[in-house]
């Protein structure tokens, strides 16, 4: 049997212009508890009102798709379950929006930063300093070969 051939189907629009590749990919699928199975503490205490990660017991993520909570199910007394499924993966979108927004950031910074570091330096100058450099440039291109020796011969001290 000979396999067809399909067309990919890209999660990103890496063709559209303007497309940014992203500086650091995570490697987690779940975005709620970064694939260890426990809400991240940030996220936890958007729903539990005064949550401490030192204190309380540990949210289990139970997002659709995400079965690394099942891995802390035997520490009974120490888990909490009441973040359900939903909750879960509401979390789970607004820290992939936040993520969004903060590597969008990070691009704007490196392009203005690069921009910045690509400007050359004339563009810097004021116009008193163009004019003072171009007199300078002047009195350079007027001094004949005669006078560059000299100078040179008195730098090297020559005649001593």
């Amino acid at each position: 049997m000979k396999l067809p051939e399909l067309p990919p189907e890209p999660i990103r629009d890496e063709d559209q212009p303007g497309y940014q590749k992203e500086i650091w990919q995570p490697s987690w699928r779940c975005f709620c508890c970064e694939d260890t199975g426990i809400v991240r503490s940030r996220l936890a205490a958007m729903v539990i009102h005064g949550y401490n990660s030192n204190r309380d017991r540990l949210p289990i993520c139970q997002a659709p798709g995400c079965n690394a909570g099942v891995n802390w199910l035997h520490l009974e007394g120490n888990i909490d379950m009441r973040l359900t499924a939903a909750i879960c993966q509401e979390l789970d979108r607004i820290s992939r929006e936040d993520w969004r927004q903060s590597t969008q950031q990070k691009f704007v910074n490196i392009q203005a930063l690069s921009k910045k570091l690509a400007m050359p330096r004339s563009c810097e100058r004021t116009e008193q300093d163009n004019r003072e450099v171009q007199q300078r440039k002047a009195e350079i291109e007027a001094t004949s070969s005669d006078q560059w020796a000299a100078m040179r011969n008195a730098y090297l001290e020559v005649d001593k």
